[in-house]
């Protein structure tokens, strides 16, 4: 009887530190997953913010957030701190919530918060949608920028008057792109509850040689300029103009 029980305390010591052990295993896979092991700080944004955003603003309005992330998983050269971004720019598209690589980030920017490029001048211009790509715009993109007018001169003597329409910049850089709040008006019968949303505009700032730039305020003084949106990467061509005559035959 004696040699029984000793088994049977044997059995529940054993017992105990297999228990013990399963659970101290268990405790310490559970705990690296939820650390992924080592913590590390990162900044990351609370908004989407386009190419060229002025960085000290979006600090100013309180855009960025630090988070923890496991150390596996941190992209090269994540930005770690808030005061790295102070006076920058940053040159590509940041979404929010992602990681923030300081290569995405440039350094005193030329040309200001705009980063305007260098032999460059920044232009604005108030588009109706239709001609701004119906607001499929943004800061970065590329656009092929086109003119008309409606009493060009068709000889030299300036006696004869036709529509023509010219590239008036192949390529141009947008800076910035600001959409603002589109108007909308009630119907006027009492207990109507129609509306009408009025066309909605675009403020738009491109990059252009100054005498680029000097045509430009040109066309839009005098003519009607309309904005091509181009593929990433891509660049407009240039073309002869054409009149009225020749689109219609």
């Amino acid at each position: 009887m004696k040699g029984r029980g000793l088994v049977v305390f044997l059995a529940l010591i054993l017992a105990t530190l297999a228990t013990a052990g399963v659970f101290m295993y268990s405790r310490g896979v559970k705990d690296q997953a939820n650390t992924g092991g080592t913590m590390v700080q990162v900044v990351v944004s609370k908004v989407d913010l386009p190419a060229r955003s002025d960085l000290d603003q979006m600090i100013k309005d309180d855009q960025f957030k630090i988070v923890q992330v496991p150390a596996d998983v941190v992209v090269s050269g994540a930005v770690t701190s808030v005061d790295q971004l102070a006076g920058k720019s940053n040159v590509e598209a940041i979404l929010a919530g992602e990681q923030i690589p300081t290569a995405r980030i440039s350094g005193d920017v030329p040309g200001g918060a705009l980063a305007i490029p260098d032999g460059m001048e920044a232009i604005t211009v108030s588009l109706d949608t239709p001609r701004g790509v119906a607001g499929a715009i943004n800061s970065g993109d590329h656009v092929t920028i086109y003119s008309t007018f409606k009493d060009a001169p068709a000889n030299a003597s300036g006696s004869k008057k036709e529509v023509t329409t010219v590239v008036l910049v192949p390529t141009a850089e947008l800076l910035a792109v600001f959409r603002p709040p589109a108007s909308t008006t009630f119907g006027g019968g009492e207990g109507s509850t129609s509306s009408e949303q009025l066309p909605g505009t675009l403020t738009v700032t491109v990059a252009l040689t100054p005498e680029d730039a000097q045509h430009f305020v040109f066309s839009v003084e005098s003519g009607t300029v309309w904005f091509g949106l181009l593929p990433p990467d891509a660049n407009g061509q240039p073309m002869e103009p054409i009149t009225f005559a020749q689109v219609v035959k």
